[in-house]
């Protein structure tokens, strides 16, 4: 579902916009606060929190706003590049009210990579490209309900209970709606949960309501003052509901990791497909680069050097998303390296990458010799253009879940230059159970891309198979075993298996390993990281392009 109309919009002075929605008979006022942290620029649809208000009474623009800010709740939403969503009741309060108002709004939630704009996400189809709908930008995955008065009562007697539906995207697809966490603020009733797992804040509620709560619901938090902001940051915004479970989210700040938001102009370069096409209605000669900066925050970035990783998101997710749930900022922050997890990487080519590295060495001290890039499925596509096309300004380079034929850009373009003689230490991954070419056991060019690394890394073994005769491969998802092999277990995925290949090249030393994962999708996994570290954190890029190990 989505809004096929803005029934009303106003924005301020202060570059505040307010929106006015009408969905199953319910009015649903939308706050999106202007923020310091680029939300037009940077996608936090797919991480942000969703900030849903039930009112003690029917409410406006001035109301909303002005419960925003007393209760802090203001506060919370500008420092997550959020807006704030009222549904107000069809009467005058919530008493009485069936139920029907979260659908409300859960059915009109939405994410969408570029078409994103002050809070709203633009939905289009191929088929009817003149026609758009809106969709509040955010899912279900950080859902936080406030209810006050009459409508703390409303959440009581409804929804602390699970809740499906249908949803665009939601919790990844799954139709599990239910909230992740309520506040209740003057209960006049008594709850009638369910047993389920949502995290409640009870604020001056009576303590027989507060018992109810803490049998049965995930965790209760007790407050007699109303600090919406405090609350947020100590303990509802610190969960996220992830495949149905309430799980630990992303708080960076209570992590003591610096999450900041930044861009760059960075001139259009010639290999830059989307806008070459476009180049004689332009006359621009650049464009504006969004990116996420993550590192710890006792980390020194302006006078000591440190490594730098390179983050690139998938084709249908954003540089917040990939890096968080990949968790490179938490390895970073244990590893000592500064982490930029780059927004809409399919816009940027290769030698944009290298520009933007430029002005990173400009912002921050890093180590020109400690350079990695990263990315999954698209951005793995991305992490292999610049094995292409800028092999010497990377230490080693870690493509994730994605594999196309040699000389295939991220624009499906055919590049016009390709490395062939430059060696770059890898890490590369593929899962059996993708839906896409991971691996060479998926498609032929799976075989060619191993095979034109083996030539590049100067591999003592080459991949000179063929697809047809599987059959006979040495092993049955990398067609050529390595060298050395290592079996490796996930607690979090007991029922995969992880085999490292380890390839030796031609002076002896390994640069290169392969990784096939069982039982694996499509997908991000935190343990695949920290190992891929692990092996390329040893490799340099010393200035005359030769590459060094240091071994712990």
């Amino acid at each position: 579902m989505a809004f096929k109309h803005i029934r009303k919009m106003i924005t301020t002075e202060d570059q505040d916009v307010y929106y006015e929605f009408a969905s199953d008979g319910y009015q649903i006022l939308y706050y999106m606060p202007h923020n310091e942290v680029q939300s037009n620029l940077i996608n936090y649809g797919f991480t942000g929190p969703t900030l849903l208000v039930f009112p003690d009474r029917k409410t406006d623009f001035e109301g909303l706003r002005d419960l925003s800010e007393k209760t802090g709740l203001l506060r919370a939403a500008k420092e997550n590049g959020a807006g704030i969503v009222l549904v107000n009741p069809r009467g005058e309060d919530f008493a009485g009210e069936a139920r029907g108002a979260y659908e409300a709004v859960t059915a009109n939630l939405g994410i969408a990579q570029e078409n994103f704009r002050d809070g709203l996400a633009v939905m289009k189809t191929d088929l009817l490209p003149d026609e758009q709908s809106f969709n509040i930008l955010g899912s279900c995955v950080r859902m936080y309900a406030y209810g006050f008065g009459s409508g703390a009562d409303y959440i009581a007697k409804y929804y602390l209970r699970k809740v499906e539906g249908a949803a665009v995207l939601g919790d990844l697809g799954h139709a599990d709606l239910s909230m992740v966490s309520a506040t209740l603020c003057g209960l006049s009733i008594m709850p009638e949960p369910e047993k389920n797992d949502i995290h409640v804040v009870s604020i001056g509620n009576p303590e027989e309501a507060d018992r109810i709560l803490k049998e049965s619901c995930g965790a209760l938090l007790t407050r007699e003052d109303t600090d919406l902001y405090r609350d947020f940051y100590e303990f509802s915004g610190c969960w996220r509901r992830w495949v149905g479970k309430i799980l630990p989210a992303y708080n960076y700040a209570a992590e003591g990791i610096i999450a900041k938001a930044e861009s760059v102009m960075l001139p259009i370069s010639d290999d830059n497909e989307i806008f070459r096409r476009r180049m004689m209605f332009l006359r621009t000669k650049e464009h504006r680069v969004g990116y996420v900066t993550f590192y710890d925050r006792n980390l020194d970035v302006k006078n000591e050097k440190h490594p730098l990783m390179l983050v690139f998101h998938g084709g249908g997710d954003s540089a917040y998303a990939t890096a968080s749930l990949a968790e490179w900022p938490e390895i970073g922050q244990q590893e000592g390296f500064i982490t930029v997890a780059v927004e809409m990487h399919l816009r940027v080519s290769a030698k944009e990458v290298a520009s933007l590295i430029e002005h990173l060495r400009e912002e921050y001290a890093i180590d020109e010799t400690r350079i990695y890039a990263t990315g999954f499925s698209m951005g793995g596509i991305k992490s292999w253009d610049l094995y292409e096309q800028c092999p010497k300004l990377f230490a080693a380079l870690l493509p994730m879940d994605a594999i196309d034929y040699v000389g295939n850009n991220c624009f499906g373009a055919k590049t016009a230059e390709v490395n062939r003689d430059t060696p770059v230490p890898l890490f590369y991954i593929g899962g059996v159970d993708s839906f896409g070419v991971e691996l060479p056991m998926h498609h032929e060019r799976a075989i060619e891309r191993l095979q034109y690394v083996a030539k590049v890394n100067k591999l003592k073994k080459q991949f000179d198979v063929k697809l047809e005769e599987k059959e006979q491969w040495e092993d049955p998802l990398m067609a050529v075993r390595g060298d050395r092999t290592e079996v490796l277990h996930d607690p979090m995925f007991p029922e995969s298996v992880y085999t490292a290949h380890y390839y030796d090249s031609e002076d002896g030393n390994c640069y290169t390993c392969l990784l096939g994962v069982t039982h694996h999708a499509h997908e991000i996994r935190p343990f695949t990281n920290r190992f891929a570290w692990n092996f390329v954190k040893q490799f340099r890029r010393e200035p005359d392009g030769s590459v060094t190990i240091t071994r712990a």
